[in-house]
């Protein structure tokens, strides 16, 4: 019977070799699988990369260690296994020949027990995983090889290879993990069974001993030797070894647990109840009831226990932490007692105390840095995740440590930067920082992405390759050279705006020039009178030439006041005075027309003020009025009211004409849009009230517009009301001055435009004291000007060689002709344009089309010196 227990207890010993053999070889296979799995990662993201054929063939050659593994599973997986086809499949999986029994037999035996199903099952899985990831490439291969780059499939393999290759990486850390649990169930499972088979072995020879003492002297002997053998094998381990029975009671202790405990003889414990003596006491000083005392659980429950958060009391009465493994002894049935097995684990403490206190020190360090800072290991998982990064991210480091670094990147940047890792990963040791700053994107938890600075570095550890990544926010810094650049770019705009505006102005009011011009000059003959049916015929031209003069005024005025250049002068200015003033323009059109114009004047006597600008709230009136006018019905009505509230001043002009729907209204203050009214007739620009709304909410106030089809238009505008009125001097009286005047006036007038000098020279016939001569360009006028002084220097401010600024600026710097008196007639009539003339010494600013009355006006006053 004993030679029986000591064959079992060998082939308990080398069997439990080769299942621990049989384990080692599946975790080494686990770790080939992986690696295999990482590779064919890689070259896929490269066949995606770059397309090449070549790098779809070292995917197929990555992916042969894990598709071995998978014909050996699938092999030992039939009923009945076919070993030989598991054996090759093992084989082309990279393991040794030396292990593959042993792989064989493990799944085997135990392919249906808890501790191999599960991991199994994962590998099953991981398998399925793999064989999706190997048709997604083939799926894109076939419509790369057709030349199909953009095509659904390739996509998908961009997409979907990652989140497969996740999957996996996923599957292969629960195979491992499962297979460590399943080493450490095993390692326990065989390490009580050995120590129980040799408690029982003990037992049973000291029983055989007795019982045959008497006549056999020869085997007491042999016991005795066979015990002191096993004294030392206990005696020979590091691990302090005890037995216990039922009641508590030592039963065999070995030298490392009697040098542990402070004791010097076994008689000192054997016998003795072990609780009482070494156990007695919880850490804190709390009395420990034996009842509770879970190394007894492994015989009063009969499982394993293991305990690694007690202590043990040393004969001198102190105590030091302890892991202990207590297994139940369990002989033809019944429960003998328990084994128990403990370390004495102070130095491990102290030291992962030391460790825990170096890295909160680290981590502190790490997390008072402004910038992020991320550290990932080889497989590019992140380690180590500061509280900026935290903020950074919007990220706890608990949901971001071992998660991919790549989870923080756009999707559409993951490749780029998983290259520059790799090839920083790869590169030369001494390359410990890899030059230079990178602008990447981040990409927060909520999805919001943002630019970010990031420099790297390197440091190679017992554990393996670790890459510090140190990041920086640049949002705000990326919105300031954005907004700068805006800026630069609106004001080019503006710029060019300006321009093209000065151009079309000049362009529009040369010709407009001429036809009005000439239309006046048509008019005003006295000596060659028209008759009245050419009159009319002049009057359409100057009609039309005002309509199309009105247009370019307006886009003028409304493209200034958009770029915020229009500037106004706001007084106090009398409400009734800018009403009548405003009816007295329209009353020709209403009379033409045939509408009424009523004016209801305010209910009180006294005069009521406004915050305005005169001008432009008479502009603002003479549109809503004539708009009101020309909109009407024959024999129609319009009525302006003027009304007092507090604090503001309003302005009511309501007409009787057909009304605008909602939609109309809606799209009223569209540029250029006349909401069907081009179709009536009726002559029109479309921006008169988007500019006439600019202006009233430039002077503070507001612009309303109610209408409805069939009951006319109504329109208000109200404004701020003045405390007090702003009293203006009265301009002096200049009377017309039409007749021949005594005196000369030498004018010379720089035109390039023959027509435009024609034109001027046609209207001196009103002044025969006017000597003019002209010359057409900047260069001619200067020679003409040096030759023979001019009183007065008529200016276009396009001239063919140069501007009328510069040749001002030429004249300035001449003493023998820094006298001559200078006036612009241009074209060019945008504000910034005619404040810069003056600025430069120009005396008035005269724009074309030519109000030869205006003209006339001007030269009659140089005249009169």
């Amino acid at each position: 019977m004993l030679a029986g227990i000591i064959v079992l207890q060998v082939l308990v010993a080398v069997l439990s070799i080769d299942l621990l053999s049989a384990v080692r070889a599946y975790v080494t296979g686990e770790s080939l699988y992986s690696k295999g799995q990482k590779d064919a990662q890689i070259h896929l993201l490269d066949y995606a990369d770059t397309q090449q054929d070549e790098h779809y063939q070292r995917f197929l050659v990555a992916l042969a260690v894990p598709l071995g593994d998978r014909k050996a599973r699938e092999a030992l997986q039939q009923e009945p296994p076919d070993v030989e086809r598991a054996r090759q499949g093992f084989i082309e999986g990279g393991n040794h020949p030396d292990d593959i029994d042993g792989l064989i037999r493990l799944f085997r035996w135990f392919h249906r027990v808890p501790f191999m199903a599960d991991p199994i099952a994962t590998w099953t899985e991981g398998d399925r995983v793999i064989e999706q990831m190997r048709a997604l490439v083939d799926r894109a291969r076939e419509r790369l090889q057709a030349n199909e780059p953009d095509a659904p499939a390739v996509r998908e393999m961009l997409t979907q290879a990652p989140i497969l290759n996740k999957r996996l990486t996923e599957l292969e850390s629960d195979f491992s993990a499962q297979l460590g649990a399943a080493s450490r169930q095993a390692k326990g499972l065989l390490l009580g069974l050995n120590l129980a088979l040799a408690l029982l072995l003990a037992l049973i020879g000291v029983a055989f001993v007795r019982q045959n003492l008497r006549t056999h002297a020869a085997a007491e002997g042999e016991l005795r030797r066979r015990e002191q053998s096993l004294q030392l094998l206990l005696n020979s381990t590091a691990e302090g070894l005890y037995g216990v029975d039922t009641d508590g009671n030592c039963t065999f202790v070995n030298r490392s647990a009697l040098a542990m405990l402070g004791y010097g003889h076994e008689s000192d414990l054997v016998g003795r109840n072990i609780h009482r003596l070494i156990h007695h006491t919880h850490a804190d000083g709390r009395p420990y009831p034996g009842q509770d005392c879970r190394m007894y659980q492994a015989y009063r429950l009969v499982e394993a226990v293991h305990v690694t958060d007690e202590v043990f009391w040393t004969r001198e009465g102190a105590s030091f932490p302890v892991e202990y493994w207590s297994h139940p002894v369990v002989q033809d049935g019944k429960v003998r007692g328990a084994v128990a097995t403990f370390f004495d684990i102070g130095e491990r403490l102290r030291t992962q105390a030391a460790l825990r206190e170096s890295e909160k020190r680290l981590s502190r360090l790490v997390d008072s840095v402004a910038d992020g800072v991320i550290t990932v290991d080889a497989e590019e998982n992140v380690v180590l995740f500061n509280r900026a990064a935290e903020r950074l991210f919007h990220t706890p480091a608990s949901e971001a440590v071992g998660q991919p670094l790549e989870r923080f990147i756009p999707e559409r940047q993951r490749p780029a930067h998983h290259d520059m890792l790799r090839q920083f990963s790869r590169g030369k040791a001494e390359t410990r920082i890899l030059v230079g700053v990178h602008e990447l994107t981040g990409l927060r938890a909520g999805g919001e992405e943002f630019p970010m600075e990031a420099s790297l570095s390197r440091l190679q550890t017992d554990q393996g390759l670790l890459i510090t990544v140190v990041l920086r926010d640049t949002s705000e810094q990326r919105a300031i050279r954005e907004a700068r650049q805006a800026r630069e770019t609106l004001e080019a705009s503006n710029r060019a705006k300006t321009d093209f505006l000065s151009r079309m102005s000049h362009e529009l009011r040369t010709p407009l020039n001429a036809v009005l011009g000439f239309a006046q000059l048509l008019r005003m003959d006295r000596e060659h009178a028209m008759s009245v049916d050419q009159l009319q015929r002049v009057q359409h031209i100057e009609h039309a030439g005002a309509h199309l003069l009105a247009l370019v005024n307006d886009v003028l005025d409304l493209s200034q006041v958009e770029a915020g250049r229009l500037t106004l002068s706001l007084e106090a200015v009398d409400m009734q005075v800018v009403a009548d003033e405003a009816v007295a323009i329209v009353s020709p059109l209403a009379v033409s027309a045939e509408v009424v114009i009523i004016q209801t004047p305010l209910p009180s006597s006294p005069a009521s003020w406004v915050v305005a600008d005169r001008v432009r709230l008479r502009q603002v009136l003479v549109n809503l009025l004539s708009n009101a006018v020309k909109y009407n019905r024959t024999g129609g009505r319009v009525t302006l009211s003027l009304n007092a509230h507090e604090g503001l001043g309003e302005f009511v002009i309501a007409d009787t004409g057909g009304g605008m729907t909602p939609e109309q209204l809606a799209r009223l203050f569209e540029p250029f849009n006349r909401l069907g009214a081009e179709r009536s007739g009726v002559e029109g620009t479309g921006i008169g009230l988007v500019l006439s709304q600019h202006l009233v909410d430039m002077m503070r106030g507001s612009l309303e517009i109610d209408s409805a089809v069939g009951r006319g238009t109504v329109a208000t505008v109200q404004l701020q009301r003045a405390s007090r009125p702003t009293v203006h001097a009265p301009a002096p009286f200049m009377p017309s001055q039409h007749g021949g005047l005594d005196g000369k006036l030498h004018v010379l007038y720089a035109e390039d435009n023959e027509v435009n000098v024609e034109l001027v020279r046609q209207a001196m016939v009103f002044r025969p004291a006017v000597s003019l001569r002209a010359a057409t360009s900047g260069a001619m006028a200067l020679q003409m000007a040096r030759a023979e002084a001019p009183d007065l220097l008529l200016v276009d401010m396009h001239l063919g060689d140069m501007t009328g600024l510069e040749l001002a600026d030429m004249l300035r710097r001449d003493p023998a002709m820094a006298h001559i008196h200078l006036v612009a007639l241009s074209a060019d009539a945008l504000p910034d344009q005619i404040k810069a003339a003056i600025d430069r010494g120009f005396e008035a600013y005269l724009t074309k089309p030519i109000d030869f009355r205006e003209l006339l006006r001007v030269l009659d006053g140089y005249m009169n010196g």
